[in-house]
């Protein structure tokens, strides 16, 4: 969701905030975008500003653009281990916080049966400002994802790294896909969050920049006109982060479990080391749009089932055999930052289905969403 954003970046002087090569190049760290459910009933509640007031962790434990709504951010770390740490200590903590207000946490990208129209605007100035500007296409969009950053050494790199993932992106929303369900029912889609997303504007893949200059140019003719006041209105796949110094990968669903958030996120960390180093080499990319949009698409609809493009031979090819090729592809660069691990949980997740797929078997099983949100609820938060 838009929001979690405690300042802007200012598009006149981009440089001022440009943080780029500040820190160690290639640590990791997860935004969670996480739901909040009444303990008794399992529907969406709006309690998120008390339960945010309660963590005491406002470095770490923010408001969302809806009070049924908490994003936990983890510690900029070296190893996706060390963020796996801080995203189960504080689901824990944000979970005792709920707890004591009848209110449970659910990771998963949509909710199975409440309806986001009847959710309210937290009130801040900014989130009112953004859903007055949005209107219905953000009101009916009550939708968690989880935002990987990882740190880069500049921002043409950044931009360029952006460039050199995006035919990958559409693996990575099939991995991570978790919200099958829309008000109420089956929606066929793996990932329902980001066919209802499609409606807010600046989401989806990014235009091509071929450097830094470029995306701040393109951004400030947009606020010169009005349309947008700075670069935190920019909500695709995948950004450049000045103010961080980060590239942030966006597509992803908010997940039922932190170790999967966490391989996840050490996954992409493998690909910005992959492709840094690539670039370090001299090597440069134009990334076909047509075709990973396609993908993104089929992604969307079938998760891991899905049969995408092949980027390379145009071939149709399963997902879970493009990614397999993928993580043979990364391993080098994995065992540099310690992720190794993180790539055998992510080829464990695609070999049992994922998370859209089984929420799906569960309500086969139970014919009960909000026994499934229950189930979900017990699962999001780990034991001590």
């Amino acid at each position: 969701m838009p929001g979690a954003e405690p300042r802007t970046t200012s598009l006149a002087d981009p440089v001022a905030e440009n943080r780029f090569g500040v820190g160690p190049e290639y640590t990791v760290g997860v935004e969670e975008e996480l739901m909040l459910v009444d303990a008794d009933t399992l529907a969406l509640v709006g309690s998120g500003e008390a339960v945010v007031y309660d963590a005491h962790d406002p470095e770490h434990v923010k408001r969302e653009i809806r009070p049924c709504m908490v994003e936990i951010t983890s510690t900029p770390r070296r190893t996706g281990i060390e963020v796996l740490a801080d995203l189960r200590r504080l689901r824990r903590a944000v979970g005792a916080d709920a707890t004591g207000r009848g209110v449970r946490l659910v990771g998963a990208g949509t909710h199975p049966f409440s309806l986001s129209e009847n959710q309210g605007t937290t009130a801040t100035s900014r989130f009112q400002e953004i859903m007055d500007e949005i209107g219905y296409p953000l009101r009916r969009a009550v939708c968690c994802g989880m935002h990987v950053h990882v740190a880069v050494a500049n921002a043409d790199k950044a931009v360029q790294l952006a460039e050199g993932i995006l035919p990958d992106l559409p693996l990575l929303l099939a991995v991570s896909a978790s919200s099958p369900f829309w008000r109420g029912a089956v929606s066929g889609l793996a990932s329902t969050r980001q066919a209802v997303w499609a409606g807010v504007p600046r989401t989806g893949l990014p235009p091509y920049f071929p450097d830094h200059d470029h995306y701040v140019a393109a951004l400030e003719i947009l606020r010169r006109g009005g349309a947008v006041p700075d670069a935190s209105h920019v909500w695709w796949d995948v950004r450049p982060q000045a103010r961080l110094g980060t590239i942030e990968v966006r597509l992803m669903d908010a997940q039922p479990v932190p170790e999967d958030s966490a391989a996840l996120a050490g996954l992409v960390q493998t690909m910005m080391v992959d492709a840094g180093q690539r670039w370090d080499e001299g090597e440069r990319w134009t990334a076909d749009r047509f075709i990973t949009a396609e993908n993104r698409w089929l992604a969307l609809r079938h998760g891991l089932e899905a049969r995408l493009v092949d980027p390379v031979t145009g071939a149709a090819v399963d997902a879970r055999t493009l990614l397999e090729r993928l993580l043979d592809r990364l391993a080098p660069a994995a065992a540099q930052v310690d992720a190794g691990w993180a790539l055998a949980r992510v080829a464990y997740i695609a070999a049992a289905g994922g998370a859209a797929q089984a929420q799906v078997d569960r309500y086969r099983s139970v014919a009960d969403l909000v026994a499934v949100t229950r189930w979900l609820a017990d699962l999001a938060v780990p034991s001590p």
